[in-house]
């Protein structure tokens, strides 16, 4: 986390830097086409960031909170609950 956010993991959209509420994003929306390539052991958890780690943390990366990740699911684009509730 610290890797994809300068020093300071937090999100990348709103700033969340609660840990809990982080996850690494995929900045191209490839991570399904991603996932399909690794082995089943290397998709998730701390495995998955081994395999950043082991590839030099690939720059195609991000890291943002639970809720933003799903509302860039949703949208195609973050529109994280502040940014929504500003409009």
């Amino acid at each position: 986390m610290k890797r994809y956010s300068n020093g300071t993991p937090k999100c990348s959209c709103c700033g969340e830097t609660f840990l809990e509420f982080l996850t690494i994003d995929h900045t191209n929306n490839d991570g399904n086409n991603h996932r399909k390539t690794l082995k089943m052991w290397e998709r998730t958890g701390p495995h998955f960031y081994r395999w950043l780690r082991r590839n030099n943390y690939p720059e195609e990366y991000q890291v943002l909170c639970w809720n933003c990740q799903w509302s860039k699911f949703i949208h195609g684009k973050c529109e994280c609950p502040e940014h929504l509730r500003n409009k």
